[in-house]
C-alpha cells in the first residue's frame, strides 16, 4: 500500500518525549506492560524481569488481575494500578503533571508536596499526601477518595474541590473532557444570594431582588448557574440565587410602535 500522506503525522511517542525525570517501574502482579520513552512499542514484565527504570514520557499498562507499581525515588511519591489501568509517566520540569491516567479501574496514590496528577478526562488533582484512591464507576463516572489526613484540591473544569479527610467526589467523563478550564483576561466576578456570576465583555450588572440583572451591550460572554449566555445588544437576563428560584429569565429588548408593523387590511364587503 502507498501512503498518502508525506510525511506521516507524529505518532504517541512524539507527543511524550524523553524527559529527565527517572522512575522505577514494578509488576507486582501480571499482566503489566512498559512502553519506554521514545519507543514504538511495549513489552511485558516478565517475574524474572519485574523492575526496570523508566524516563519520563514513558507508558505504563496493567490489565485484569495485573498490578504495578511507578515510584518515583527522589520524592518517595508512588502510583498503584490494580486491573485495567492506563498511563503515562509526566515530566514536572516541561510543566506537566506528575502521572496522567488514560485509563483507570482502580488506583492508589501516595503523594508528596507539589505532586499533581491529572486525572482520567484531565481532572487535575494536587495533594501533599496519601492514600488517595481513584475508581471507575459505572454509567461514566470516577470516584476520588481522600483517605489521607490532609486536605487536597481536584480542579474540575470552572471548579474546584476541596477535599478533607474522609471525603470523596463523583466527577462525570464528559464528551468535552474535565480539564481546567483557564480564567479569561478581564474576566469580573458579581457575588448573588447563593452563586457567582462570571462576565467578560460589554454588559451592565445590576442588582435584582434575589438575585442579578444583566443587559447586554456588546460582545461578552456571561457564566453563573451552570449556564453560559450571550445576550443581544439591550436583552435582558435575569438571574436568581437557589434561595428563590434558579435560573435565568431572559427577556427581549422592547420595540418601539414606530417599528412595529402595520396590522394587515381586511377588505370591505360590497354588500353581495
Amino acid at each position: 500500500m502507498e501512503s498518502t500522506v508525506t510525511p506521516l503525522p507524529p505518532g504517541v511517542e512524539d507527543d511524550y518525549p524523553p524527559g529527565p525525570e527517572e522512575v522505577l517501574v514494578r509488576r507486582l502482579a501480571d499482566p503489566v506492560q512498559l512502553k519506554p520513552a521514545g519507543q514504538h512499542a511495549a513489552f511485558p514484565l516478565r517475574y524474572f524481569d519485574k523492575r526496570r527504570r523508566a524516563n519520563s514520557g514513558a507508558w505504563i499498562f496493567s490489565a485484569a488481575g495485573g498490578r504495578a507499581e511507578i515510584l518515583w525515588p527522589s520524592t518517595g511519591t508512588t502510583v498503584m494500578l490494580f486491573d485495567s489501568c492506563t498511563g503515562i509517566v509526566g515530566s514536572p520540569s516541561r510543566g506537566e503533571p506528575n502521572f496522567m491516567f488514560r485509563e483507570v479501574e482502580r488506583a492508589v496514590l501516595q503523594l508528596t508536596q507539589g505532586d499533581q496528577v491529572e486525572l482520567l478526562g484531565g481532572a487535575l488533582l494536587t495533594a501533599e499526601s496519601g492514600p488517595w484512591v481513584v475508581e471507575r464507576r459505572r454509567f461514566g463516572i470516577i470516584r476520588v477518595m481522600n483517605q489521607t489526613k490532609l486536605p487536597g484540591e481536584i480542579a474540575y473544569r470552572n471548579e474546584v474541590f476541596v477535599l478533607g479527610p474522609g471525603e470523596a467526589v463523583d466527577l462525570p467523563l464528559l464528551e468535552s473532557g474535565g480539564a481546567p478550564i483557564p480564567e479569561v483576561p478581564g474576566t469580573k466576578i458579581y457575588p448573588g444570594p447563593g452563586f457567582e456570576l462570571k462576565v467578560f465583555g460589554e454588559v451592565t450588572v445590576s442588582e435584582l431582588d434575589g438575585g442579578l440583572q444583566v443587559t447586554g451591550v456588546g460582545e461578552h460572554e456571561i457564566e453563573g448557574l451552570g449556564i453560559r449566555l450571550h445576550l443581544d445588544e439591550g436583552e435582558l437576563a435575569q438571574l436568581t440565587g437557589f434561595a428563590e428560584r434558579s435560573g435565568a429569565t431572559i427577556k427581549q429588548p422592547p420595540v418601539d410602535e414606530e417599528d412595529e408593523p402595520a396590522p394587515p387590511k381586511v377588505p370591505e364587503s360590497d354588500g353581495d
